[in-house]
């Protein structure tokens, strides 16, 4: 199992995304190996989703989660694997903007934060500038709720 966050903060309206090269495009040829897509990782044997979850926003991005709001449990492709994802919005605050390059060095991680405003990540998801399916849905539903996920967490 895996588990996916999307950082949302709901008091400024923004969300933070990760970089990193990925061999799947690199590989395809893609033009944009490194990729932007939300916190994720495996979970460790003996490990509930939700630790997993709140584990890895520490590892890649320093992040201490408030609050997970679960968005989708689902298979990314049933036909050809038995991978099976736990997919989070992560409440959090976060900066205006970002220099941090984190990641585990026992994992070869080499990882950049990036804040946007919701607004420009919506438009990246319209106009195809996200390629990362958990981001899309993930983007998706957040733009769906995210005045709920407003009401829900104010102070």
């Amino acid at each position: 199992d895996a588990v996916i966050v999307l950082p949302y903060d709901r008091i400024n309206d923004r969300v933070l995304l990760i970089e990193q090269f990925r061999a799947g495009p690199y590989v395809k040829g893609d033009s944009r190996p490194w990729v932007l897509e939300p916190i994720a990782g495996r979970v460790d044997k003996g490990e509930s989703p939700d630790t997993a979850a709140l584990r890895e926003a520490q590892e890649e991005a320093h992040l201490k989660i408030d609050k997970l709001e679960l968005v989708a449990q689902s298979y990314p492709s049933p036909g050809i694997s038995t991978e099976f994802f736990h997919q989070y919005i992560g409440i959090v605050s976060v900066p205006e903007s970002t220099n941090l390059v984190s990641g585990l060095a026992s994992e070869s991680e080499d990882i950049r934060s990036h804040i946007f405003s919701f607004k420009t990540f919506f438009d990246m998801i319209t106009k195809g500038e996200i390629n990362v399916g958990p981001a899309i849905l993930l983007g998706l539903w957040l733009s769906k709720n995210r005045k709920n996920l407003m009401r829900t967490y104010s102070s």
